[in-house]
């Protein structure tokens, strides 16, 4: 991944970027109203200026401090009801899902305008002047009128802000926002034009130099084009050795590097280093994993016996339908970079059976009390069949549906329920039983 895009990646996703541009940008409009001001005061002292603005010295300041005042107070009461919606949202659905709140634009852009409006209506403040200060009187109309008009749009946008947060913490909303990260991580990481897949042999591996994490913590990032060049310049093979998402301690294995000599150069060792990064949480940026399992703790949770809601279950077993398709419907990840048809870079990926495996391993040992969640299992079996262009893929989805019924039958439930979820699988067997389809047909996800 390209350095530059992946640390502006962080940079927007940050819950402080987005107010402290709007901060930057209220100083800049400030000097840049009051300076106009400057400019026209002769043109707003005439008659036809007073119908907009006919307020004096004392009645700005007053009414620009009104503003002031009051949105600092509603900036407040904004950033404590997120608080307030994250705290619940994450005893609910899970706490991996604050990031996404705090990740929400809505939410930065809201809390980011009424603090812009408060640092613009102080900067105009300071500028008004009276003959009783012992200097010319001086008036910004235009600040002034303009800080009225951003008061009205504050209102406006409280008002939608108090619906957008309800709609926040709606399960549809949690949902679709969880599904996208994981398509986009999908597609991030399973690009059309895939990097080359080679095999590392044992003896290849017991050749190689390890170089250390020198950190503790999760493997968030890899910037594997900069260690294509790093390798270049070395003129060596590196293996990275954990997945992105795997947790690491300092003193275990980072990568290895063929010829073992390269790693005499402790900068060429520091280079390496330099393109990872690990972090105390892990990430959707390059994390298939994590992304998925967002998704999947939704149906989790909702099944647990404080929350019992099978129909969130259903709803996310759904939405998680979206990434797999979009990944068995290509051609399988690369973990090779090339130089040349040189091998550069090898590094570890999820595999399409790890990624098909996970919603059934995961969630069938707490569905098997709600056949509605086990139908919706089978469901998304037959969606990943006939999507898939692997046929091993097909193969596994029959399995994991065959054990699903069987864990079932082993619970010795009722008849009815058994002979409910049979028929379902009857009915879906003709499906699960095909082969997946080939490259050229189309698909949908």
């Amino acid at each position: 991944m390209n350095r530059l895009s992946s640390w502006w990646y962080r940079l927007r996703e940050s819950f402080w970027f987005v107010p402290l541009v709007c901060l930057v940008a209220a100083l800049v409009l400030a000097q840049t109203m009051v300076s106009l001001d400057k400019a026209v005061t002769d043109d707003l002292s005439s008659a036809w200026f007073a119908w907009v603005y006919g307020v004096g010295i004392d009645g700005s300041r007053a009414m620009l401090g009104a503003i002031g005042t009051s949105m600092l107070a509603v900036a407040a009461t904004a950033f404590s009801i997120t608080i307030s919606v994250v705290v619940t949202a994450s005893a609910t659905y899970g706490p991996r899902l604050v990031g996404n709140f705090m990740a929400d634009r809505g939410n930065q852009i809201v809390l980011g305008v009424f603090v812009a409006t408060f640092v613009y209506s102080l900067m105009v403040l300071r500028t008004i002047r009276s003959e009783a200060d012992d200097q010319t009187s001086f008036v910004p109309h235009l600040a002034v009128n303009l800080a009225v008009l951003m008061a009205v749009a504050d209102a406006v946008l409280l008002v939608w802000f108090i619906h957008h947060i309800a709609a926040s913490v709606r399960v549809e909303t949690l949902a679709h926002g969880v599904r996208t990260n994981f398509r986009a991580v999908v597609e991030r990481m399973h690009p059309r034009e895939a990097p080359e897949d080679v095999t590392l042999t044992s003896a290849l591996r017991a050749g190689g130099t390890a170089v250390t994490a020198g950190a503790v913590g999760y493997l968030v990032e890899i910037d594997f084009h900069r260690l294509r060049n790093v390798a270049e310049e070395s003129d060596a093979f590196i293996e990275v050795v954990p997945r992105v998402g795997d947790h690491i301690l300092a003193r275990e294995p980072l990568a290895r590097i063929w010829p073992g000599e390269a790693t005499d150069d402790d900068e060429t060792v520091e280079k390496i280093r330099d393109c990872v990064r690990i972090g105390d949480s892990r990430s959707v940026y390059q994390d298939i994993r994590f992304a998925e399992q967002q998704v999947l703790e939704l149906a989790v949770r909702a099944l647990s016996p404080g929350t019992n809601d099978p129909y969130t279950a259903v709803n996310a077993i759904e939405e998680v339908a979206a990434g797999i398709v979009m990944a068995v419907s290509q051609d399988r990840p690369g973990n090779t970079l090339l130089d040349k048809g040189t091998a550069r870079v090898h590094f570890g990926t999820v595999s399409l059976e790890e990624m098909v495996d996970m919603p059934f391993d995961q969630v069938r040992p707490y569905a098997l009390d709600h056949v509605m969640v086990l139908t919706a299992l089978i469901d998304l079996a037959t969606r990943v069949t006939l999507a898939t262009i692997h046929p091993e893929i097909a193969d596994r989805m029959q399995h994991q549906v065959e054990v699903l019924v069987e864990c079932f039958r082993a619970t010795d439930p009722p008849a009815h329920d058994m002979s409910r979820l049979e028929e379902h699988f009857d009915d879906r067997r003709g499906a699960l039983s095909r082969r997946g389809r080939t490259a050229d047909q189309p698909t949908t996800s």
